[in-house]
């Protein structure tokens, strides 16, 4: 048996070494920048602050699996980009498309369908293609991009701009506009509330495309970490049952 002097002293000695031992280094927060022109079904706002909504959701659930914490920036849209670039406690946005945030940044894998729709109010003669409405003013949200349209119209794309989806719907409703732009996603989860309070023909699709999230050229994530991270969450069907949840 060993003495218990013996025994004493190497229970000391184990506590030095544990004390001097390096700590581990936590890893950072996962520093998520949300738009603050976007609404539900993306994101909802409490007190300037993203509560809920498919892109809170999604980086919490992104910032699990890379073993972060998760903190969200409101910030206006057109500092998106810049930010993103500077990588001042920016490190991603999701839900977006390249042609939407220009600049130097890593795009991941895409993983949500979504489309451009044009609404037209039933008090006019519907829309059969987007030339239709080319000089007629267009209820668009500020600082948005529409690329097909400004291609498609070009001169004839005559934006009136709303701060967000609805309220360029209330002045859809309110006959100060007869057209509007407006996200699938966006507009599928407003009808399905009621919150559309005007009648409409059915909607002219403009663009089909699919969004991934941005990621700043100065983050400590990897483009490969944040891929790997969404392609695990569509192979078990996490990411479906969370789009599920906003539908």
């Amino acid at each position: 048996m060993r003495p218990p002097h013996a025994a004493s002293r190497r229970r000391l000695l184990l506590a030095a070494l544990a004390a001097a031992a390096p700590a581990v280094a936590e890893e950072p927060p996962l520093h998520v920048l949300v738009d603050g022109s976007i609404e539900m079904p993306q994101a909802l706002f409490k007190d300037g602050q993203a509560v809920d909504g498919l892109q809170v959701q999604l980086a919490q659930e992104i910032g699990r699996r890379l073993g972060r914490s998760v903190s969200f920036h409101l910030v206006p849209r057109r500092r998106v980009a810049p930010m993103l670039t500077e990588g001042l406690e920016a490190d991603l946005i999701c839900n977006y498309l390249p042609a939407w945030l220009p600049g130097p940044l890593q795009w991941s894998r895409a993983y949500l369908d979504d489309a451009d729709l044009l609404i037209t109010a039933a008090r006019r003669p519907p829309l059969t293609r987007l030339q239709d409405a080319s000089g007629q003013p267009i209820g668009t949200v500020s600082g948005f991009l529409y690329p097909e349209v400004e291609s498609g119209l070009g001169i004839g794309f005559v934006r009136d701009d709303a701060p967000n989806a609805i309220a360029t719907l209330r002045k859809l409703a309110l006959g100060r506009v007869d057209h509007a732009l407006v996200g699938r996603v966006t507009f599928e989860y407003l009808m399905r509330r009621g919150d559309v309070p005007v009648e409409l023909h059915p909607p002219l699709v403009i663009a089909r495309f699919k969004t991934a999230c941005a990621l700043s050229p100065r983050s400590s994530v990897r483009l490969a970490q944040l891929d790997a991270a969404l392609a695990a969450m569509q192979a078990d069907g996490s990411l479906a049952r969370l789009f599920d949840r906003y539908r």
